[in-house]
């Protein structure tokens, strides 16, 4: 599963979820995160700093909530494993 951090210059809450998503990613494996400042990202959906991308869909912007995010992580997690092979 791939996350997108995209973050602005002098921007607190972008360290602060930079920190909270760099602890969730010790808990799960599997989980890529890359962070991106805002003015090399071509995406017109992000508009405001920080906003956090899930497999490219945008998940939140501003302050992210780490229950909602760790309960998609494992929703997504449970579809990926029902999925036939």
């Amino acid at each position: 599963m791939k996350l997108t951090l995209v973050i602005s210059e002098n921007c607190e809450s972008c360290r602060r979820v930079e920190k909270h998503l760099r602890r969730i990613l010790k808990i799960f494996s599997g989980i890529s995160l890359s962070v991106i400042n805002i003015n090399n990202i071509y995406d017109h959906r992000v508009l405001i700093t920080p906003a956090l991308l899930l497999e490219e869909e945008l998940f939140a912007y501003g302050e992210v909530d780490e229950d909602k995010l760790t309960l998609k992580i494992n929703e997504r997690a449970a579809e990926f494993n029902q999925q036939p092979s």
